[in-house]
């Protein structure tokens, strides 16, 4: 009996809100960030702009999801699954029949959809591994990964170390379309002290070393052999201190530039990251990319492998 071909991810797209505006330009802006943030320079962030929806969600989601079909040429009709994640708040705001209205508007009359959230911004690594895992069914060909996350009340925008745009963010995973990289492992930790909201730098540290560990083990490689890694769109310093203490070091990193136009997308930025970073610079054979998410409570690691493929 032949063996179906192996999945591979990409087609990656991200569609950000339409308005773009600067930090200063929210009501009480330095106030909310020495309330979130004290004792900490805003200027150190590396924030210049940010993106806020004008229309309803689900008319982002469709552009990023028409955008991801149309990079490889797949019918919406022939999509198997799709898996969306959002935050714990975001979800809340996408009503019930969010899955629905978006599947039937788009076409994807074969698709299941799943959501997976309560992860704050690590959950579409879970969504990523979770879509990667279906095609265990050899009867999958094509999954559609959609991250997205907004914040309506630009009062929720601030919160602490962190500056909050609205964005959807996609990609595929096929096993018919050619895509520059394959999924080797995706590892998720939990700290206790960070979900009773008073983490520090030494449970965020062990709970970061933890995930990383876990998934350099399973792909049989070490800090050494990554090519480039894709953080959450945090406080610079935070981010850079963070990823270090676990044990990666600054110049692995590729956030500033999306992070500077941006702003931290909640649980879209490492996809974000990602994509940006291949536009610039592509993806190469062989090479080994580290997907890394982070939120109080959670910290999340994705290995990645490039497979020569465009």
């Amino acid at each position: 009996m032949t063996r179906p071909p192996a999945p591979a991810i990409g087609s990656f797209a991200c569609v950000f809100g339409d308005l773009e505006r600067a930090p200063a330009d929210l009501p009480g802006f330095a106030d909310l960030w020495r309330a979130a943030s004290p004792d900490t320079d805003f200027a150190a962030m590396g924030c210049g702009t940010f993106r806020t929806m004008t229309r309803p969600p689900g008319e982002y989601v469709a552009d990023c999801v028409k955008r991801v079909l149309a990079d490889r040429g797949v019918p919406a009709g022939e999509v198997d699954r799709v898996v969306f994640a959002t935050s714990d708040a975001t979800l809340a705001r996408l009503g019930r029949d969010f899955a629905v209205t978006a599947l039937t508007g788009l076409g994807m009359t074969a698709a299941v959809p799943t959501v997976l959230s309560f992860r704050q911004c690590c959950g579409s690594l879970e969504a990523l591994r979770y879509g990667w895992e279906t095609f265990a069914d050899p009867g999958v060909r094509h999954v559609v990964v959609v991250a997205l996350d907004f914040t309506p009340d630009d009062a929720e925008r601030i919160r602490q170390f962190a500056l909050f745009g609205d964005a959807v963010a996609g990609l595929l995973i096929s096993r018919t379309a050619a895509g520059p990289l394959r999924l080797v492992a995706a590892t998720a930790a939990v700290d206790p002290d960070g979900l009773a909201g008073h983490d520090s730098f030494v449970s965020r540290q062990r709970v970061a070393r933890a995930a990383l560990d876990r998934a350099l083990d399973a792909g049989g490689t070490d800090v050494a052999g990554i090519a480039k890694a894709f953080p959450t769109n945090l406080y610079e310093p935070l981010t850079v201190f963070n990823t270090m203490a676990a044990g990666l070091p600054r110049a692995l990193l590729h956030f500033t530039e999306p992070m500077r136009a941006y702003a931290h997308c909640g649980n879209c930025d490492w996809i974000i990251n990602l994509a940006d970073y291949a536009d610039r610079h592509g993806l190469r054979p062989g090479e080994r990319y580290l997907a890394l998410a982070s939120a109080p409570g959670f910290f999340a690691c994705g290995l990645l492998e490039g497979t020569g493929n465009p």
